[in-house]
């Protein structure tokens, strides 16, 4: 008997494959399909940094239907945002949860110190989106999804970037392709927020959101000065969790000024 003929794999355009990647590596999304795009003889090539927002914009826009299913089925503000919050961490596997307890144990040399931070950042956020859907529910999923995006794009370029050093000391990465993709991930990520926020929230809002998620960024930075390699993945996913809620935060605090 002949041998049954192999199936010849679907290729996937380069923007489609990366997205498709980074939701894999982020994310618990069944986001199957993507193959291996090969850049030699031997080696496929690493998804485009640029995708990662694309990919959190996906993840985000699942949590963003939830709290607008929610608010359709008429649950209160604040248990809609409970609903969302839950419903995120659970498409990110908890990654940036577990994460946050687990830097503020090793940082803090004790146990519970990680789960407090972890507790004040989720109230925060549930906060801030009750704050939110009460004030218009639809922007409210607009700001969610932005915030997930910057959320996700200061844990990748924590992951690029830390512990502190000069980017042409980054494995064997030369400092131009480095460079290259953390501008592709920075400007991606601005514009993929300011076009989400800016038409509903207006210039005090967005502005703030950026700012704040970027304040977050460098102050787990700044706390997480003596980390080292093994540490850096959890820091990571602080810094995410931490951009995330203060994004919203600041979204609402100058929503209700304006």
């Amino acid at each position: 008997m002949s041998a049954r003929p192999e199936r010849n794999p679907i290729m996937l355009p380069p923007f489609v494959h990366d997205t498709l990647s980074w939701l894999r590596s982020e994310t618990v999304l069944p986001a199957g399909g993507a193959t291996p795009i090969v850049s030699d003889e031997t080696s496929p090539r690493e998804p485009g940094a640029y995708a990662a927002p694309f990919a959190a914009a996906i993840a985000g826009g699942l949590a963003a239907g939830a709290l607008t299913l929610s608010w359709l089925l008429g649950l209160p503000s604040l248990a809609a945002a409970a609903v969302t919050v839950a419903t995120l961490a659970a498409i990110t596997g908890a990654r940036f949860e577990s994460g946050v307890v687990r830097a503020g144990d090793k940082r803090s040399g004790r146990t519970g110190v990680g789960t407090a931070a972890l507790v004040i950042l989720m109230f925060s956020e549930v906060a801030a989106l009750d704050g939110l859907i009460s004030l218009h529910a639809p922007s409210a999923a607009l700001a969610l999804i932005a915030a997930v995006v910057l959320a996700f794009a200061a844990s990748i370029t924590f992951r690029m970037t830390q512990p502190a050093r000069p980017i042409s000391e980054l494995g064997e990465t030369p400092r131009r392709s480095q460079g290259d993709a953390l501008q592709g991930l920075t400007l991606i990520t601005i514009v993929l927020a300011v076009a989400l926020l800016l038409p509903v929230f207006r210039i005090g809002p967005t502005a703030a959101g950026l700012i704040g998620s970027l304040a977050a960024f460098v102050a787990v930075i700044a706390l997480m000065k003596d980390q080292n390699e093994a540490d850096v993945e959890d820091n990571s996913f602080a810094a995410g969790k931490a951009a995330e809620a203060t994004a919203l935060l600041a979204i609402l605090a100058f929503s209700r000024t304006l």
